[in-house]
């Protein structure tokens, strides 16, 4: 059997119309999730125990998340039952997890910022006035017949919310495989950075639309890396100049670290929008820095 097997041909009428009142971020009730562990043991991270099972993978069986909803987060094409969708029996869902009972408020503020890689937080739970989030470490397959004979629940309040969560789900996936400096470190660096600046009126960080990196060498191992920061203002004219400063300070704090972690530092380079070049665009990697609210960038 595969895939194609389980597609109804054609799709009943009922059943494209109940569809497309789905799209990605819908919640849908449920807690039971599967996965595959190995047969024949004891799982060391699952503690799933086959081990009188036989050979080859197994499906374990469990609730998961602690709220009773999923979240939906195939994308909007895959759900329906025409176009793309035609070809998809199955949607992908995540759980959703009640934050405000299971961590401390400042992880909970860390998830609404957007900090936390696992987390999108839902802006508009069904149950009002719960922290609650989607929980994109596990997804499983559920068939698009779940959806049929359910209505959709929404779980955030705008549109820009959904996008939000279809950026994240992307980032989680496509995010560029980095150096542990790179992508913690520097991360947080400039994270706090912005946020000290926005605390103290500070307008510089009002003009840069996102940060880059430019990298030489293998991401993993870079031999020479090199800050962007992309504005929406001319930080070289004599008014701007200064702004500048901060920026280049803390890349020079950074100059040591970087050094010993085996990494060349370049000069911050600040690169006005309407003048990047798409080549120099598109090879330089995106950071997302929560404290900007600029969302995520390919």
């Amino acid at each position: 059997m595969t895939v194609d097997d389980l597609l109804p041909v054609p799709w009943p009428e009922e059943a494209v119309a109940a569809l497309d009142t789905w799209r990605q971020g819908h919640l849908i009730r449920g807690d039971l999730a599967t996965w595959l562990a190995t047969a024949g043991c004891v799982d060391p991270v699952t503690g799933d125990d086959f081990s009188d099972r036989g050979e080859g993978l197994l499906g374990a069986v469990a609730e998961i998340g602690d709220t009773g909803y999923f979240a939906v987060v195939s994308q909007t094409c895959d759900i329906a039952a025409t176009g793309p969708g035609k070809r998809h029996p199955f949607v992908q869902v995540c759980p959703v997890r009640d934050l405000g009972a299971a961590f401390i408020p400042q992880k909970v503020q860390q998830a609404r910022a957007g900090e936390l890689v696992e987390y999108v937080h839902l802006t508009k739970p069904p149950a009002p006035g719960k922290e609650w989030a989607i929980d994109l470490r596990i997804s499983v397959p559920l068939s698009k017949g779940a959806l049929i004979g359910s209505s959709p629940i929404v779980g955030f309040s705008s549109e820009d919310d959904e996008l939000d969560l279809a950026a994240r789900i992307a980032a989680k996936f496509k995010r560029p495989a980095l150096h542990d400096y790179l992508s913690k470190d520097l991360i947080d660096a400039l994270n706090a950075l912005v946020t000290k600046a926005r605390k103290g009126s500070e307008d510089w960080c009002e003009d840069v639309e996102q940060f880059r990196l430019e990298i030489e060498g293998n991401r993993l191992v870079p031999k020479r890396v090199r800050l962007v920061v992309v504005t929406d203002v001319n930080f070289n004219a004599p008014l701007n100049f200064r702004k500048k400063n901060a920026l280049r300070d803390l890349w020079k704090t950074l100059k040591k670290p970087l050094k010993g972690v085996g990494i060349e530092q370049s000069l911050v380079a600040f690169r006005h929008i309407e003048d990047l070049k798409a080549k120099d665009y598109r090879n330089a990697i995106p950071l997302n820095i929560p404290a900007l609210g600029r969302g995520s960038f390919d």
